[in-house]
């Protein structure tokens, strides 16, 4: 009872952010001229078809059903943020005021059991990114030993700093392992990170360390660069770098205007054209063992300040949740809305991540936002007329 208190009832909007000035159209109003100079009419996702994008939708087509059938199911993927606090103070951090006080970490006999009770209902799989390193968490090997023995495929962002201690770990366990470098020299990446310079070499030691370790390519292997004006002449040899020690992928995105962006960094000034330039460097270091990947409607929406919507509903919950150290399950990472907590149970868990989708106010949402790909994947799917014509989608 004390549960559904948190959940307003249908027809009230959530807002819980405070509407910004920076917003041209905060209402998020668009007109026909609007759409077309924003190219959303035609919009497509670049990456659709590869490991970042969802086309992997595809793989699940009870979730979709579910959906569209105005049933409930339980998330695919659960994000877990294990503990708040990190070894890198990376400037435009998107969580670094949920580390200004005391350091927290999850209770680890309450994930291990909500991991076991959550598989049965349908959880597939685990990424480890949250407020602080995943790898400074103490019960880290624990954690992902329960998840494995649940048949979870597990996931980690990370600095990368520590993956010497989790070597036999990642290799084994993980099917991907994704390291923020956002440099390609060790006086930007120390500069940028906030830790000596001597960091840098230690990374790409870990990641060739892990590569050798790894059977197959599995775990894939990619390197993460946020791209802003003080680094974005380094993301062409950090694509040197990356081709010459053997990840998978460099995933290029922009440094989102949130977090300790404007105290402890400038707002990101790179225009489009300025990360195409970018980009375009970057791709004479990609071949067929190593990919670049680059998403512009994320630079397009970060650099005009709003975000470029074609649905009015947010459903990225009924896939995909948030776990955090206090033990809240939340819908939706930017806007912090709580619809349970580990003790939950998860048919009501359920429940409250369908109700979530009829009350998410879009307006607030971050621009940028990855789920952006996925809801406009859904949209198509829930609106399939709007795109008979056009997309011949009766196989014809």
């Amino acid at each position: 009872m004390l549960l559904m208190s948190l959940i307003p009832e249908p027809m009230e909007m959530l807002d819980n952010r405070n509407i910004s000035n920076k917003h041209n159209n905060p209402n998020n109003e668009r007109d026909k001229s609007d759409l077309e100079k924003r190219s959303l009419r035609n919009y497509s996702d670049v990456t659709s078809s590869s490991i970042l994008g969802f086309g992997k939708l595809v793989y699940h087509p009870e979730k979709l059903l579910a959906l569209k059938n105005g049933r409930t199911s339980f998330p695919i993927t659960a994000t877990l943020s294990l503990g708040n606090y990190c070894n890198h103070g990376c400037l435009w951090c998107s969580t670094a005021y949920f580390r200004e006080a005391e350091a927290t970490q999850i209770n680890y006999q309450k994930l291990s059991s909500w991991l076991e009770r959550a598989t049965k209902r349908g959880l597939r799989g685990i990424g480890y990114v949250g407020n602080g390193e995943p790898l400074a968490f103490k019960a880290f090997d624990e954690i992902a030993y329960d998840a494995s023995k649940l048949n979870l495929s597990q996931g980690i962002f990370t600095n990368g700093y520590l993956i010497d201690r989790y070597i036999e770990t990642l290799s084994q366990n993980f099917t991907y392992v994704r390291v923020s470098l956002d440099a390609g020299s060790k006086e930007v990446h120390s500069a940028l990170h906030e830790v000596r310079p001597e960091h840098f070499d230690k990374i790409l030691e870990n990641i060739s360390k892990l590569l050798s370790r790894r059977k197959g390519h599995s775990p894939t292997i990619g390197i993460q660069f946020a791209t802003h004006q003080r680094n974005i002449n380094d993301l062409e040899q950090c694509a040197k770098i990356c081709s010459e020690i053997g990840v998978d992928y460099l995933s290029i995105k922009p440094v989102f205007d949130r977090g300790s962006v404007k105290d402890k960094i400038e707002k990101n000034s790179l225009t489009l054209e300025q990360y195409e330039a970018g980009y375009a460097k970057a791709l004479a270091y990609e071949n067929e063992h190593f990919k670049i990947y680059f998403r512009p409607q994320q630079a397009i929406s970060e650099n005009s300040e709003q975000n470029m919507l074609m649905y009015k509903k947010c459903h990225a919950a009924q896939f995909g949740v948030n776990v955090y150290e206090n033990g809240d399950i939340t819908g939706c990472g930017p806007h912090h809305i709580k619809v349970g907590d580990l003790d939950t149970d998860l048919v009501k868990l359920e429940e409250n991540i369908k109700s979530l989708a009829n009350k998410l106010d879009l307006k607030n949402c971050p621009a940028g936002c990855r789920y952006h790909a996925l809801n406009y994947q859904l949209h198509k799917i829930l609106n399939s007329e709007q795109f008979a014509d056009v997309e011949h989608i009766n196989l014809i």
